[in-house]
């Protein structure tokens, strides 16, 4: 059971990034609103004491922060039907001027003793990196489940590398991953294209059909400004299937900037990206409840040299074997090089990377983050 103001929350959901500016408090905050218009009861906090942005993104109906017990317990704001607390609702005019060594204790504070009442869920939008304030809320809280934020940049790539990670150190499956800023879509273009065209066609066509057709194709394409994301290879390294990409788009931050949800203002105008929130939000929701099958589920793989093979024990007793020369040729590592491998190539160590996948250590050096799908059948 969790303490304090949070003994009544059902589940909890940390929504991290390993690099500020990569709209993470953006996805915090649809997240928690996709869930609310799902009928679940929602809470949102904003652990970021020295730059909390829940103040700025969504406006409480009272902005003003109530205590009881002679200040041992807040009282969260409320708005649109979720419950939220920020240092900047309990100190919204000074800056937060705080040690390391107190900032993790005073976020803790800060969650525990907010009363939330009966809530299916709780979304923490976690500061960037992997400091304390981090670490200590993995820890203590009972968090069951992370969504990591990234965009497509290659050193964006390489910190939700060190956020799975740490997750997966403290025990908590990261069960999606968001890509912001995915792509570009010129959809004003597009629509003053089109519109030109049919003004155009009312007496004579301006263009054959198929060339207006390639034409509006063109000019409507999403633009990888940023590359192509890293979406597929995560799924591979790691069996993170819930992959989202989300493009850039001025009414999210537009939608940040005036104190409402782009959730709740924006949805009309931009129904694609509203459903990804929604599937966001629900694929979330199935993983968290999958989450105790799929840990059942995890097969013990073991190294047998006698038989010189990789063996899969599942849950049911099964076994299931394969050559180590094989299962290193299903590595997809960039550094696995297959025209390299020996055949005596052997795995010297094998241990489970959360609940999807499993790191080896090969006696050639080389190491492998191979999800249990790539050479495990029949598992959930």
């Amino acid at each position: 059971m969790r303490k304090g103001g949070l003994k009544s929350v059902d589940k909890v959901i940390a929504v991290a990034s390993c690099k500020g500016g990569v709209g993470k408090s953006t996805t915090s905050v649809n997240l928690a609103f996709a869930l609310r218009a799902q009928g679940y009861k929602v809470g949102i906090v904003d652990t970021d004491l020295y730059g909390p942005s829940l103040p700025t993104m969504v406006t409480p109906e009272n902005p003003e922060v109530a205590f009881e017990n002679g200040g041992s317990e807040i009282i969260p704001v409320e708005a649109h039907g979720v419950k939220m607390m920020s240092m900047g609702f309990i100190n919204p005019t000074d800056s937060m001027v705080v040690r390391g060594a107190r900032a993790a204790p005073l976020v803790e504070q800060m969650l525990t003793r907010t009363q939330w009442g009966e809530l299916d869920f709780l979304v923490i939008d976690m500061p960037p990196g992997t400091g304390d304030i981090q670490l200590t809320l993995s820890q203590s809280v009972s968090i069951d489940a992370a969504v990591v934020v990234t965009t497509p940049q290659r050193l964006s790539f390489a910190d939700v590398v060190k956020g799975v990670e740490m997750f997966d150190k403290v025990g908590i499956p990261c069960v999606a991953v968001v890509e912001n800023m995915a792509f570009w879509q010129n959809n004003e273009l597009s629509k003053r294209v089109e519109a030109l065209l049919d003004e155009g066609a009312s007496s004579s066509p301006l263009l054959p059909e198929a060339t207006r057709k390639s034409l509006l194709d063109l000019v409507s394409a999403p633009q990888y400004i940023f590359g192509k994301g890293h979406r597929k290879r995560l799924a591979e390294m790691w069996g993170i299937e819930n992959t989202y990409a989300l493009p850039l788009e001025p009414a999210l931050s537009e939608a940040g900037d005036s104190g409402c949800p782009f959730y709740l203002t924006g949805a009309s105008s931009n129904p694609s990206i509203a459903s990804q929130y929604d599937r966001l939000a629900s694929d979330v929701v199935t993983e968290i409840h999958n989450l105790e099958k799929t840990k059942a589920a995890r097969p013990e793989v073991i190294f047998d040299a006698t038989r010189n093979m990789v063996v899969s024990i599942t849950k049911g007793g099964e076994e299931q074997i394969i050559s180590p020369v094989e299962l290193r040729r299903r590595c997809r590592s960039p550094t696995n090089i297959k025209e390299l491998i020996t055949d005596d190539v052997k795995p010297i160590d094998i241990f489970p990377m959360g609940n999807y996948a499993v790191q080896i250590l090969w006696n050639d050096g080389h190491q492998s983050l191979m999800p249990y799908a790539s050479f495990v059948e029949g598992l959930l």
